[in-house]
C-alpha cells in the first residue's frame, strides 16, 4: 500500500494527533485525581465527522463521464476529562410528630401526637372546646385541660370568708378613733405632772 495512502482505523497513524491528545489527557487526569484524592474520574472522546461532496474532472478511464464525484472526509475530535469528587450537604428531621391526612387539603400533614395517656392542650376533645362557638352570655375564658372525671373528685369541707375590702378597714378603725375620743377616755386628758398656783 502507498505511503500516501491513510487507514481509517485508531490502531494506524492517521489519528495520531488524536491519540497524542488523549495521552495527554489521560495523564492529567491521574494527576488531578491524586491531587484532590479523587476515586473516580471519566475520559470522553467526542469524534465528528463530515463528508464534503463536490465533483472533479475525471481522468480516470475506468469510470465513464467527465466529472466523477468524490467525498472527503473531516474529523475533527474532543478529548476531555471530569475528576468526581462529591460535595454534599445531609441534615436531619425527626420531629416526633405523627403522619396524618388531612381531608381538607387532601394533603399529608404531621401534627403532635396527641390522645394518649399523657393529656395534652393538642387532645380532640380539648380542641373541640377550645373551637366550639362561646354561648350567649357566657365567656370560654383561659383555655385549660379538662378536668379530672367525677369519680376522682375529693370531698371536703370548706367555710366561705368574707374578705374585707382596705376601704371598709379604715372605716373601722375612724369609727374607734371617733369613738374614743367622745367617751373622754384618750390618754392625752391624763396629767401626772403637779402645777404650782402662781398666786401662791
Amino acid at each position: 500500500m502507498s505511503d500516501f495512502v491513510k487507514k481509517l482505523n485508531f490502531e494506524s497513524d492517521t489519528f495520531s494527533d488524536m491519540k497524542r491528545d488523549m495521552n495527554f489527557v489521560l495523564q492529567r487526569l491521574l494527576g488531578n485525581m491524586q491531587e484532590k484524592g479523587a476515586t473516580e474520574g471519566s475520559m470522553t472522546l467526542k469524534v465528528e465527522i463530515s463528508l464534503a461532496e463536490e465533483y472533479i474532472p475525471n481522468y480516470d478511464p475506468e469510470i465513464e463521464g467527465e466529472s466523477r464525484k468524490i467525498s472527503k472526509p473531516k474529523f475533527k475530535h474532543k478529548v476531555t476529562s471530569s475528576v468526581q469528587i462529591k460535595d454534599e450537604k445531609s441534615g436531619n428531621l425527626d420531629t416526633e410528630m405523627e403522619l396524618t391526612f388531612d381531608e381538607d387539603t387532601g394533603e399529608y400533614i404531621m401534627q403532635p401526637v396527641a390522645n394518649t395517656e399523657q393529656r395534652t392542650i393538642f387532645d380532640k376533645d380539648f380542641q373541640d372546646s377550645m373551637n366550639a362557638p362561646e354561648e350567649e352570655g357566657k365567656s370560654s375564658g383561659i383555655p385549660q385541660l379538662p378536668g379530672p372525671a367525677e369519680d376522682d373528685v375529693v370531698d371536703a369541707e370548706y367555710n366561705e370568708v368574707e374578705e374585707e375590702t382596705e376601704g371598709e378597714e379604715l372605716e373601722d378603725i375612724t369609727d374607734e378613733i371617733m369613738k374614743d375620743m367622745e367617751s373622754g377616755d384618750s390618754e392625752d386628758d391624763a396629767d401626772d405632772y403637779d402645777y404650782d398656783d402662781p398666786e401662791e
